[in-house]
């Protein structure tokens, strides 16, 4: 897919109207996020009904009386992308693949950053650092990052995100907004999302879709790892080979959102076979509600 292409699709889901950074999608980003750039400003004597989060307590300590923090809203916050192209994000049944779905979804976020005035970057990664757009402000983001989407070519075979996410943590020096989008099914993320989410507003966007969890009833199949090249021959035409499988993969998904979760990340899921703006904007609507997806995991999001 094109950079163009990618744009244009991002677009088609109105996130502009004539240009306006009010549309649809980047209204409700900006509403989710508010507030996610905070800079501390000065601390000064508590008074009733601060909230006792912000309490500075070495100032407390040092001076004997209740002291709290105050913050500033930056201007600008910082929205990092880290998009997965490893070998199984390739995987396309009937559509697009994952990563096509992935890369739309990143152009369609940063399409929202750049009209809210946000800085935007990119990190793309396999097992290794495949392309990297330093955060930066302007009209102009959205087409690096597709651009870097659409004409990057992975060296890496196999998934790890540690390099990738290591340097998305130094590029960013305040807190951000760090959306990663995968299909989490190989790699270990959940250390490196941990030391993210402590610092970082940070959102795992699991691309799934139906046919990998559901087997057609069409006898012997030979179904092939696409990061291992390992094959195995299925029988689907078994019914119950077929439900057990489908249980697996559901039961598997679910423990993975629930790890992601479990170190501090908000989870979503992106179907692979369908545009991804609604799950996007469900999203946000939802995190500007107060209610963060992360508690939400009990049911598919």
């Amino acid at each position: 897919m094109q950079a163009a292409q990618l744009l244009a699709r991002a677009r088609r889901v109105r996130l502009f109207q004539n240009g306006a950074a009010d549309a649809p999608l980047a209204g409700v980003y900006r509403s989710a996020y508010r507030g996610a750039g905070m800079e501390y400003e000065e601390s000064r004597e508590y008074t009733p009904g601060d909230d006792v989060a912000a309490m500075d307590w070495k100032a407390t300590a040092r001076l004997g009386r209740p002291f709290v923090k105050r913050y500033r809203e930056e201007r600008s916050r910082t929205l990092m992308l880290a998009v997965d192209a490893s070998p199984s994000m390739a995987f396309a049944a009937a559509g697009p693949s994952l990563y096509e779905t992935a890369a739309v979804a990143a152009v369609t976020l940063a399409v929202s950053a750049a009209a809210s005035r946000d800085r935007v970057g990119l990190v793309l990664f396999t097992d290794r650092v495949e392309a990297f757009v330093p955060p930066t402000a302007g009209p102009a983001m959205p087409y690096a990052v597709a651009r870097t989407l659409a004409e990057t070519i992975p060296a890496g075979r196999t998934t790890d995100p540690a390099p990738a996410l290591a340097l998305a943590a130094t590029a960013l020096a305040h807190r951000a907004v760090v959306f990663v989008l995968s299909d989490f099914l190989a790699g270990e993320f959940t250390v490196p999302l941990g030391r993210l989410a402590a610092r970082h507003d940070v959102a795992a966007a699991c691309l799934a879709a139906n046919d990998q969890t559901s087997l057609p009833p069409a006898g012997l199949v030979t179904v092939t790892d696409l990061e291992t090249g390992g094959a195995a021959l299925l029988d689907c035409g078994n019914s119950a080979a077929r439900s057990r499988y489908a249980a697996a993969r559901e039961q598997s998904r679910r423990q993975t959102l629930a790890a992601l979760a479990a170190v501090g990340a908000e989870v979503l899921t992106l179907p692979g076979n369908t545009p991804p703006a609604p799950a996007l904007a469900a999203f946000f609507r939802r995190r500007a509600g107060g209610a963060p997806a992360r508690r939400r995991i009990g049911r598919p999001l």
